[in-house]
């Protein structure tokens, strides 16, 4: 296999296109040879280069507007209010554009806002207007493109946390000047999550429930200080096709990430005080080298970090008002462990729906945390929590 950064084309009357990250795979059959391409993304309308810079990156998301409640279609007449009108049958409803709410959240180097607004649609006898939700990443000065997918990436990852599915943009346009025109954005999406309705969406807040950017600002500083913690959560969000026993590792693979990252450095005893017990330790033995060598590599393999069930008390008393509404944290903490040690040893018996509701337990733990981190209140989260994984009804895996 061989990535190539950049592979040029032009596809006739759509312009020319960049393939961004090709993977080329070489396969040889009878005697024939054959290639394949796959890519990242794909920029319709212009050449893109390293060295090429961007003011603006819009990414257009069906689930904004349900997710702000704040649809840009206001109905001004409907058939109740005209009665009295000759035309009653010919008149359905009249609707106007209006302005909606924008949120905004201000970095270093660019701004993210997010806001809705009007697409009016016509075919021959209909007009359809509808609001879209658009992710603006955007820049007074030209920046690289890395760094406006970067924003745009986790300002996506922060919509898919509260949404509670994997989102990806719908349209996605780059420009390198507000005033000319942009350039089209396709992406390959190798992962797996066939919702996308919003009505199946489980919503863990809303804009109204935290300040946006505070929120946003919180939520990229954890991604970035805590990306082992990011990388599972995504993947429990966007990979519905895993296994419940690899949901389950996943999970518990998070949140250990999320409680070495705050407490670094956590030990049972000071490592020189743990090193001198392990000394002793040797020199209690007699003088057979066949025995010492084989306590030395036994003691080596000992951890002075606190057990997994540990961890996981410690995580969840940190928010112990909320996760006791719905769990014993002792006794979460033990099942959590056995069944992770059962795993690592080969020895599990748990079925595909024990391991599916003890993820599902643990997620709601890990995104309890992450809420709070962010400045989700305390009493927001107990309902939203326990809609969207089910507690109070049965845990089904399909």
């Amino acid at each position: 296999m061989e990535e190539l950064p950049y592979l040029y084309g032009d596809l006739g009357r759509d312009g020319p296109v960049t393939i961004h990250r090709a993977v080329i795979s070489s396969a040889s059959f009878g005697g024939s040879e054959s290639e394949s391409y796959s890519a990242n993304r794909m920029f319709v309308g212009d050449h893109i280069s390293d060295s090429e810079s961007f003011v603006r990156l819009n990414l257009h998301v069906d689930e904004i507007p349900d997710w702000t409640g704040d649809s840009t279609i206001r109905p001004i007449i409907d058939k109740t209010s005209i009665d009295e009108s000759t035309i009653i049958d010919d008149i359905e409803a009249v609707y106007a554009s209006t302005e909606s709410k924008e949120y905004t959240a201000e970095f270093e180097e660019l701004q993210v806002k997010l806001s809705n607004s009007s697409r009016i649609s016509s075919k021959i006898n209909s007009v359809k207007m509808e609001t879209v939700g658009v992710l603006q990443i955007d820049s007074g000065s030209k920046l690289p493109l890395r760094t406006l997918f970067e924003y745009g990436n986790h300002a996506l990852e922060f919509l898919s946390f509260a949404v509670g599915i994997g989102i990806y943009p719908d349209k996605t346009k780059l420009y390198t000047d507000i005033d000319e025109q942009p350039i089209n954005v396709y992406y390959s999406i190798l992962d797996h999550e066939p919702i996308r309705s919003p009505s199946k969406s489980e919503y863990l807040f809303r804009p109204a429930d935290v300040d946006f950017e505070t929120a946003l600002r919180s939520w990229v500083d954890h991604r970035e200080t805590a990306p082992e913690v990011h990388e599972n959560y995504r993947l429990l969000l966007h990979r519905s096709n895993f296994s419940p026993r690899l949901r389950f590792l996943i999970t518990v693979i998070a949140l250990e990430a999320y409680y070495d990252t705050e407490y670094q450095n956590e030990t049972h005893i000071p490592e020189e005080e743990f090193s001198d017990l392990k000394s002793e330790i040797l020199q209690l033995l007699p003088d057979n080298n066949n025995l010492q060598n084989q306590m030395y590599g036994l003691l080596e393999n000992v951890a002075n970090t606190p057990s997994i069930k540990a961890k996981l008390t410690t995580l969840m008393e940190s928010e112990q008002n909320l996760i006791e509404i719905f769990f014993n944290i002792s006794d979460l903490a033990s099942e959590a462990r056995n069944q992770r040690n059962s795993v690592a040893h080969g020895t599990s018996a748990a079925t595909p729906k024990e391991f599916y509701a003890l993820s599902k337990k643990l997620q709601l733990v890990l995104e309890a945390i992450l809420a709070r981190r962010i400045g989700v209140e305390e009493e927001v989260l107990p309902n939203m929590l326990a809609s969207r994984h089910q507690i109070g009804r049965t845990l089904e895996y399909n």
